[in-house]
């Protein structure tokens, strides 16, 4: 039935086959370069307030999120956090303002932000006394949450049938 269902959302042509980029929106959604496109689409909208198809660090780094919809996860991060990532890993020519090419370089999965995202996330999560670092007890306290983990289980992150 899931499969089913992705299907359907994957064909947007013919409902009985699947062009390239409709069987990659299918088994690999996050490799979709419509995903990856509306991505993009998705942060002009949530911080391009002038409308011009760039994104300026203050425009990035100064507008407030905190909805819980952005799949970046931008929302946890401090006004100075933001302006970090935008400098370190979205400009990426240093003229100060980020243009569609930089945005898709930014929401591409091989962009090595993600796996920097993965292991902060995973050390928030099970760091128990809250020293920023994991010892070999708080690993072996949350076995799901490391066995779940795409830096762990790669097979799984890049292709299911593995």
């Amino acid at each position: 039935m899931r499969d089913k269902a992705y299907w359907r959302e994957a064909a947007r042509f013919d409902p009985d086959s699947l062009t390239l980029d409709e069987f990659l929106t299918f088994t690999h959604p996050e490799s979709s370069a419509s995903n990856q496109l509306a991505l993009v689409d998705e942060l002009y909208e949530k911080f391009d307030r002038d409308g011009d198809e760039f994104l300026t660090e203050d425009e990035f780094s100064t507008t407030n999120i905190n909805d819980g919809t952005s799949p970046l996860l931008l929302f946890h991060q401090s006004e100075l956090e933001r302006r970090k990532e935008f400098q370190n890993s979205i400009d990426l020519n240093k003229d100060g303002k980020a243009d569609r090419r930089e945005l898709l370089r930014y929401v591409a999965p091989q962009n090595p932000r993600r796996s920097e995202l993965e292991a902060q996330t995973l050390i928030s999560l099970a760091d128990i006394d809250h020293n920023d670092a994991l010892n070999l007890s708080e690993v072996l306290a949350r076995p799901d949450l490391f066995m779940a983990s795409k830096m762990v289980d790669t097979g799984r992150s890049f292709h299911d049938e593995f």
